[in-house]
């Protein structure tokens, strides 16, 4: 795993070793690219290996992504910046919703499972906002301490999800946050798993299925309460022991990546 501090140079060697097919000839090809457009800031090179390898290397493909990711970044202050995972909000987060990573653990290369449920049925401290601020943070973590990772499997357990929780969601964040996740996304998300999918989790995959495009809506499964159909796709070995994995509490897994994003604290405020 690297640190925040890690040099470039390491850090491009050990990718290119993780990935042949990883050149430097592309990397400068992005990086002119990048630099010529003036509405973009100034990219860490790290994060150009980030978006080829999410781009499966293809460097104009790359390019349109980094364009995309910060159009969304620009409009979506609320959610991509002012990073701070000790910040009051994000405690609420944390007591609120569990969001864990619960491959571990892995390889350099192995995909990250990234696992969601409620934590109390109440919605009141339920803020969607501040629930997606924490889950990008999350994924900001995972990419500066992994590198490039085969890709993500996204479950989200909707047990308690209420009709209350759905009437706390602003739809014009859901849209563009869809959007990102369609278009902007640094590294390859590769399946999106429901669980308890009852009627609360119909209705609001129905209110977002206008702004769901194919690829995404292809690689959604839903899956029934209590349906162990779930482990043909997901390892049981390392899935939350509440949902019948062999794995840890997600209970233990969310605080695990807490206490690790809020060791990286100071790295995480350097990114406004």
């Amino acid at each position: 795993m690297y640190e925040p501090e890690t040099s470039y140079d390491e850090f491009l060697k050990k990718e290119m070793e993780k990935h042949p097919e990883l050149n430097l000839n592309d990397i400068e090809l992005l990086k002119k690219q990048v630099e010529a457009n003036k509405e973009l800031p100034l990219i860490n090179e790290k994060f150009l290996i980030i978006f080829l390898h999410g781009s499966y290397f293809i460097v104009e493909n790359a390019y349109k992504t980094i364009v995309a990711n910060y159009r969304y970044r620009k409009e979506l202050p609320q959610i991509f910046s002012k990073f701070d995972p000790s910040a009051a909000e994000m405690k609420k987060v944390f007591e609120t919703v569990s969001l864990s990573v619960v491959t571990q653990p892995c390889s350099s290369n192995t995909e990250r499972i990234i696992y969601t449920s409620l934590k109390t049925p109440n919605a009141t401290n339920y803020d969607f906002v501040e629930v997606s601020k924490y889950l990008v943070m999350m994924m900001e973590y995972l990419i500066i301490r992994n590198g490039t990772f085969d890709g993500v499997i996204l479950a989200m357990n909707s047990k308690d999800f209420s009709l209350r929780h759905i009437s706390k969601t602003p739809i014009r964040v859901l849209k563009r946050l869809l959007g990102f996740i369609q278009e902007a996304l640094p590294i390859r998300l590769k399946q999106v798993h429901i669980l308890d999918a009852g009627m609360v989790a119909t209705t609001m995959f129905n209110i977002a299925k206008p702004f769901l495009k194919g690829p995404l809506i292809a690689m959604l499964q839903m899956y029934p309460e209590n349906s162990e159909e779930v482990f043909e796709n997901l390892p049981v070995d390392i899935m939350p022991s509440e949902i019948g994995g062999k794995g840890k509490s997600h209970y233990e897994y969310c605080e695990e990546i807490y206490k690790n994003m809020i060791s990286h604290r100071e790295w995480f405020l350097s990114l406004d």
